[in-house]
């Protein structure tokens, strides 16, 4: 009896998902997110693809890019570098196929994301194979927050936070 109804709860649960998650428009990514170390990114659409700008941070402090691999460039400001190239939207709120840079590394690694909800994105950089890499989960803020610098927004801006944050 517990078989079956473990059963039955795992299929519903096969349906529901893939329901859920092909609510997502292709656009949905779209907007200002708040990453794991505290970075503002804006993800937007560019041609066939979706990029990513740093456009502030949650306490308002400048940042470097004291790890970047091109001496040059170490004493470059971070605010408006385009740290996310190239990803595609798949299917059911996954994106695939693009680069992001870590400015925290140095390291420029393959990118995927996926929608976790409206306003939860889980970002993914790896090396090879997915496998290998770390995911991080940003949540999309208000484009209008404090720190966020407006002239260095895409537009459009992409939606803003559903869930109240």
């Amino acid at each position: 009896m517990r078989l079956t109804l473990l059963s039955a709860a795992l299929s519903l649960a096969m349906v529901a998902l893939p329901a859920a998650a092909g609510n997502y428009q292709s656009d949905a990514i779209a907007g200002v997110w708040q990453t794991k170390t505290g970075g503002y990114v804006q993800v937007y659409k560019d041609g066939n693809s979706y990029d990513g700008r740093i456009v502030g941070s949650a306490d308002g402090k400048p940042r470097y890019d004291k790890k970047n691999p091109d001496p040059k460039k170490r004493g470059r400001r971070l605010l408006g570098v385009v740290i996310l190239h190239g990803l595609k939207y798949q299917n059911n709120g996954e994106y695939d196929g693009g680069h992001i840079y870590d400015p925290n590394s140095g390291k420029t690694y393959k990118a995927k994301a996926t929608m976790k909800g409206p306003d939860t994105l889980d970002a993914r950089g790896y090396i090879g194979i997915s496998l290998l890499g770390k995911t991080q989960t940003w949540h999309r803020i208000d484009p209008k927050a404090e720190h966020v610098h407006q002239d260095l927004l895409h537009h459009p801006v992409g939606a803003a936070p559903q869930s109240g944050n």
